[in-house]
């Protein structure tokens, strides 16, 4: 099923954002720093922020994880 983030995507990119979307939402829904905001939101905002880090060269699942976790960490922190 496609997400919205990955309509744009290459096939395998897309693949890749899907499975680190998977891995990452399993930590982003619990983090108590991160799992009062809306999950619709953060869940849009995480895909987008993976699908960008992919589309900028990182290619490595846990590394791309742990990129837009931290992304997501940054924004949250600086709002």
């Amino acid at each position: 099923m496609a997400r919205t983030w990955d309509a744009n995507l290459d096939p395998k990119v897309a693949e890749l954002v899907n499975a680190a979307f998977d891995k990452s939402w399993q930590f982003v829904k619990t983090d108590p720093e991160l799992a009062h905001a809306d999950p619709q939101e953060m869940r849009t905002r995480l895909g987008q922020s993976l699908a960008r880090l992919a589309q900028n060269g990182e290619h490595d699942l846990w590394r791309l994880a742990n990129a837009a976790i931290g992304q997501l960490r940054r924004e949250r922190s600086a709002a």
